[in-house]
């Protein structure tokens, strides 16, 4: 129910959703005055969030603080999330959260940690892909050997990442508090790190992203359609954050 719930939510919390329907209001309704001033709303909610700078502000905010990760942590544990759900071991999609999985790769090849930890199924409702096992397969055929990377592939939310996790390294390691360097996109590590904290594992953030820094004129003034996308998942991780509160999750 909590899972379902939560697609249902993430639809509703598209700034874009609320575009549409508002312009499409303006449209339908006979009253003038009530279409004008849906139309207007729909209007500024449409430069609000689209505007690059404004997000920017925003989501510096939400994002963990920059952490320089030390060598040698047991492991890497990297959530899924970064591939289509049409992907197969032979024909990969990857999505633009693909950062998880090279920052795996320099960091395994670095010696930042010694195991890779994938966790994930695919988090949606219908798909029975195992996001975990493909990506296993992609970074062994990168030449880290099977030995060092480890699949959980039954969690479909953050929480049961987790969870999940854990019970994979315990039964591994029962008597051993490891220590692993968690890695996710930015905007997601809040979460996780909170879900993971509930664990017994040592558990460190990997970020890269530093705050926002950079004033482009051009994004300041004129609205960018993909700045809308980001809205959305900036909002489905604050509401997701609220609820694993309120679930007690966290």
């Amino acid at each position: 129910m909590f899972f379902l719930s939560s697609k249902i939510l993430s639809f509703l919390i598209d700034p874009l959703f609320w575009v549409v329907i508002l312009f499409f209001l303006s449209i339908i309704l006979r009253i003038k005055l009530i279409k004008k001033r849906f139309f207007i709303l729909g209007f500024i909610i449409l430069l609000f969030f689209s505007n690059t700078f404004i997000y920017n502000l925003v989501n510096d905010l939400w994002l963990v603080k920059f952490e320089k990760p030390k060598k040698n942590h047991d492991y890497g544990i990297i959530l899924g999330g970064m591939i289509d759900l049409e992907s197969e071991d032979d024909n990969i999609i990857f999505s633009n959260t693909n950062d998880r999985l090279l920052n795996t790769i320099e960091l395994f090849s670095k010696g930042f940690i010694k195991k890779i930890l994938i966790t994930g199924a695919s988090g949606s409702l219908t798909s029975k892909m195992k996001e975990a096992e493909i990506l296993k397969n992609y970074l062994v055929g990168t030449g880290i050997p099977d030995s060092c990377v480890l699949t959980e592939n039954k969690s479909n939310n953050t929480y049961e990442n987790a969870m999940f996790s854990e019970g994979i390294l315990n039964n591994i390691h029962p008597k051993s508090k490891l220590s692993c360097l968690i890695i996710t996109s930015d905007f997601h590590m809040r979460r996780t790190m909170a879900c993971f904290k509930k664990t017994k594992l040592n558990v460190y953030p990997f970020t890269k992203k530093s705050k926002f820094k950079h004033f482009d004129l051009e994004k300041i003034i004129l609205p960018q359609s993909k700045i809308l996308f980001k809205w959305k998942i900036l909002f489905h991780e604050i509401f997701g954050y609220m609820s694993y509160k309120i679930f007690g999750y966290l």
